[in-house]
């Protein structure tokens, strides 16, 4: 059986451990919600990897035991792309890795997206962005 493919007005969410070997499945999951013929497939793709990675590395999430969110609406002409982690980690990390790699995924993410935001809430950090077509 064909799965349906998926049409505007549709919500999807799923919950990953937070772990660094999930990053993949995150981006499966929101590409496996847009239509095949979605004009911005490659930009969700792009900027769910960005935000699942930040809430990996920079939140609770990446703590033994920890899991992010991620939600997506789909509209007739735009995706949102949301990820909701468990907050501030107890040890802060740095923002950029000791090789000086990294540091350049929430400039990145607002500078594909048409609209973007972040936000504190009472269980963690909401992040979401949308991409129009």
């Amino acid at each position: 059986m064909i799965p349906a493919a998926p049409v505007a007005g549709t919500a999807a969410a799923r919950s990953f451990p937070g772990t660094p070997a999930y990053l993949a499945a995150a981006r499966s999951f929101v590409c496996s919600c847009l239509p095949a013929s979605c004009p911005r497939r490659d930009d969700a793709a792009l900027v769910i990897s960005e935000l699942a990675t930040n809430a990996v590395l920079h939140s609770a999430s990446g703590l033994p035991g920890g899991s992010y969110q991620v939600q997506v609406d789909l509209g007739a002409h735009a995706v949102e792309v949301t990820v909701i982690d468990q907050g501030p980690a107890s040890v802060p990390v740095p923002a950029r890795r000791p090789d000086g790699e990294g540091g350049f995924g929430l400039g990145l993410v607002a500078e594909l997206a048409d609209a973007y935001d972040s936000r504190p809430g009472p269980a963690g950090r909401t992040v979401w962005c949308r991409l129009d077509w």
